[in-house]
């Protein structure tokens, strides 16, 4: 049996839609948020919670090297990158059904408020990565009586 696409190869919104992504990829580019595109094939679930006091990321990544997790802040955006290796034991067996995905994991995740970038911890354990982000407190937000001085 045949393969059978629904969709048309002339979908114009497809083709507009392809567009806009190319347009935006090329912004981040040009203003160094993004660098060359990455491949990847796994995107990792993510479950984000804030308290009073911090913002909490559990990432899951079952089957990951510790030392082959990657976690970077710029501005407000934590990026996670790693490698899940296949670890196949015996070089000439037939899979009858594969489900497990490797290759490069890749993930990014906005943040909502200003945090403490020094403080910034990460634990992986058990397949789960944890990053917890403390809060700063935002003193601009705070009101203040400036005195005015005569010049």
């Amino acid at each position: 049996m045949a393969k059978i696409s629904r969709k048309s190869k002339n979908d114009q919104t497809s083709a507009g839609i392809d567009e806009i992504n190319q347009f935006i990829l090329e912004g981040l580019r040009e203003a160094g948020l993004v660098t060359a595109a990455e491949q990847t094939s796994h995107t990792p679930n993510v479950d984000v919670f804030s308290t009073p006091a911090e913002l909490v990321m559990e990432i899951e990544m079952p089957g990951v090297r510790r030392e082959d997790i990657e976690v970077t802040l710029l501005k407000d955006t934590v990026t996670v990158r790693s490698i899940k290796a296949e670890c196949f034991e015996e070089p000439k067996v037939n899979y009858v059904c594969m489900e497990r995905s490797f290759g490069r994991i890749f993930r990014q995740v906005e943040i909502p408020f200003a945090v403490d970038a020094a403080k910034i911890k990460a634990v992986y354990k058990n397949g789960v990565l944890t990053i917890t982000l403390p809060r700063v407190v935002d003193k601009r937000a705070a009101s203040r009586r400036v005195t005015v001085d005569i010049a």
